[in-house]
């Protein structure tokens, strides 16, 4: 589809390399999100350290299992536990390495595509639900399939980040408990993925183009 130039989807895929560039290139801009993040909080603009103090006490009860009424509860859940997973790492980061974050640069970039990965989820989340709203569940399969795909995917992606940034500056009993919420904040309940992204295909391939 990005290659073949009959396909309307070509065109996007061929302007959008350009974002990867023109505003300085994602290697630059991930590094940026987490150090503009932490001048903040030095600063006092912006109270990193209470959130992720308050998720280290949520470590110490017993989870939420409650989804709620919501049709879009449990998703919605997912992306507040990987918020929570964001807040304790970088805040945890925070306090123990400080200033000499920006020489981290490994930790700084698990933490920014941690960041960017909740982004794109929460961003696709609130967009479906809007389409949901507008047009109904049952005319909105599709989007909603690459919607859960994409948290179920992001699930094992933030795991794998925020495992190789706790392994990076932390150890003892406080890795074992933070891997613990790590663990608690990235899991997600099974799902038949394959099948998700076979609804997906047929409809494009039904269709004979790109009609999403």
């Amino acid at each position: 589809m990005g290659y073949s130039p009959e396909t309307l989807i070509e065109r996007a895929y061929r302007d959008a390399r350009i974002n990867r560039i023109f505003e300085g290139t994602n290697e630059i801009n991930r590094m940026l999100t987490v150090s503009m993040i932490l001048r903040k909080a030095m600063k006092g603009e912006l109270d990193l350290i209470g959130p992720a103090m308050a998720v280290g006490k949520e470590l110490m009860g017993i989870p939420d299992f409650g989804a709620g009424d919501d049709k879009l509860a449990t998703e919605k859940k997912y992306i507040q536990n990987f918020k929570k997973a964001i807040l304790m790492i970088a805040g945890s980061a925070a306090q123990k390495i400080g200033d000499k974050m920006a020489k981290e640069q490994e930790i700084v970039m698990n933490i920014a595509d941690m960041i960017t990965w909740l982004y794109v989820g929460e961003s696709t989340l609130l967009r479906v639900e809007k389409m949901v709203s507008i047009k109904g569940e049952a005319a909105c399969q599709e989007q909603l399939d690459m919607m859960r795909v994409l948290l179920y995917d992001m699930a094992d992606n933030m795991n794998k980040a925020g495992k190789d940034a706790l392994n990076a500056f932390t150890d003892g009993d406080e890795l074992r408990m933070m891997m613990m919420g790590l663990k608690r904040f990235t899991k997600h309940d099974a799902f038949n993925a394959k099948e998700a992204r076979q609804r997906i295909a047929i409809k494009l391939i039904d269709k004979n183009e790109y009609c999403y």
